[in-house]
């Protein structure tokens, strides 16, 4: 029995062992037809499917037309996954990055004036008349030709001629030039008047007024910027900040002083200056006047009054002369014209007596008031309007008095001091030198002392600056 247990147990491992071995055969062999199989699933069948994969959706239908189907069959639009998705819009581009600024370029230096060549001394000159021309171009103003109705004066140079500087006796009318087109001038009537030829040429001919004129210098010049001495006149002032209203040719430095240098020349302000009388039968002073305007700075044209010049000794004498009204009107029409902030006159007592400084003061303070009256002088009044002005000094004036300083050096005059230009400025007025009057210092009649007369801006608390709460 045991022998026979044995043999069965034998028997039973090895059908045992023998099952195993075929199930492990049977795996592996299942195992690799698997792999096989999906090697060739993958590589041949699946790849062909997509590609040929039934199209239900016809091309021409829109992806909204699909979902409006869906949502009529009742199946309501995935919300959740439109919500998702990013609308179809294309990025935006970087910004492209600044390009860096290029340096900015250094600015060329202006080019130096070239100046003017004086071609005077070698002009020929023919007068129409057939007189000599030597005293026009002896370069004395002092010397002069008188021209009757229609004459003319045909100049030649061995260069042409781009521009020409006349010296007038007495106020031209309209004058022109011919070089061969025509220029017309004289629209101020200036008596040194400098003009430039739109067509240069070495030969020209000048026309003067047709009904005559008094020429005391020819001076013309090449191409550039004309000598210093010339002087370039701007017409009168439309606007002016300060008015002065010196009585003569002269008074202006004598009592005004510094006033013209330092407001005109170092700050530039608009400076107008009106002479109450005129000396248009003294014949050197206007040319003097002028020089000395322009060496103190002045570039706008004075205006001269109607009123020869006379002497008085006393206020009484003069408005005898000339009318206390008719001095008032005319400054009444100055100050309209010319609308200042500032005006500046004589000394109520005229300075050293002198009878018509006494009415131009006097009247002044009469002008300033009737000025703003527009039933005063009504034919000014209908010209330029009615005009208060702001401030007004006189000379000595003894109430609300300034000390002005007139030793400061002034940049625009090379370091000089208004006081010494004032004193340049007379020097131009040579006729005026056999006189005992020069400018005069600080003291009894200087210019360094004004009052303030009126004002409507208030009263000068700092001094020194007549423009003191205007500007």
């Amino acid at each position: 029995m045991c022998e026979s247990f044995y043999v069965d147990s034998l028997i039973f491992k090895g059908w045992k062992q023998d099952v195993r071995n075929r199930v492990f055969i049977i795996f592996v062999a299942g195992l690799s037809i698997g792999i096989v199989g999906l090697t060739v699933f993958f590589l041949f069948i699946y790849p062909g499917t997509s590609a040929t994969a039934p199209n239900f959706v016809d091309e021409s239908t829109t992806y909204e037309q699909i979902a409006e189907e869906e949502t009529d069959n009742g199946a309501l639009p995935d919300v959740d996954a439109e919500s998702e998705q990013e609308p179809d819009t294309e990025p935006e581009p970087e910004p492209e990055p600044e390009p860096e600024p290029e340096p900015e370029p250094e600015p060329e230096p202006e080019p130096e004036p070239v100046p003017a060549v004086d071609l005077t001394d070698d002009l020929g000159l023919t007068l129409s008349d057939g007189r000599q021309p030597n005293p026009l171009l002896d370069r004395d103003y002092s010397t002069r030709l008188v021209f009757g109705a229609n004459q003319s004066v045909v100049i030649s140079a061995r260069e042409d001629i781009h521009s020409l500087y006349l010296i007038w006796g007495l106020p031209p009318d309209k004058w022109s030039v011919a070089s061969p087109e025509t220029q017309i001038f004289g629209d101020n009537s200036f008596i040194h008047e400098y003009v430039s030829l739109d067509y240069p040429s070495d030969e020209l001919t000048i026309y003067l007024p047709p009904d005559g004129a008094t020429l005391c210098d020819i001076y013309a010049f090449t191409e550039g910027t004309p000598p210093e001495w010339v002087q370039t006149w701007k017409p009168p002032l439309d606007k002016a900040d300060l008015l002065a209203f010196p009585t003569h040719a002269d008074d202006e430095h004598l009592f005004f002083a510094g006033i013209l240098p330092y407001y005109a020349g170092e700050r530039g302000y608009g400076v107008q200056v009106t002479y109450l009388t005129n000396h248009w039968n003294q014949p050197p002073r206007h040319h003097e006047l002028l020089n000395g305007l322009w060496v103190v700075g002045v570039r706008n044209y004075p205006v001269f009054s109607g009123f020869n010049d006379r002497y008085a000794e006393s206020l009484e004498q003069a408005s005898g002369i000339y009318g206390f009204d008719n001095f008032v009107n005319y400054q009444v029409e100055q100050i309209r014209r010319f609308k200042p902030s500032v005006v500046v006159g004589h000394d109520l007592n005229g300075e050293y007596g002198h009878g018509v400084h006494m009415l131009g003061a006097h009247a002044l303070r009469v002008a300033v008031e009737k000025a703003a009256d527009i039933t005063w002088h009504t034919e000014s009044f209908d010209r330029y309007g009615a005009w208060d002005v702001h401030k007004l000094y006189l000379h000595l004036y003894r109430d609300n008095a300034i000390m002005m300083d007139w030793d400061i050096p002034l940049e625009h005059f090379g370091g000089a001091t208004a006081y010494d230009m004032a004193k340049a400025g007379y020097d131009a007025h040579k006729s005026q030198h056999q006189w005992a009057f020069s400018v005069p210092p600080p003291g009894s009649i200087s210019g360094h002392r004004f009052g303030l007369v009126r004002s409507l801006v208030g009263e000068d608390v700092i001094g020194g600056d007549m423009f003191e709460n205007i500007f």
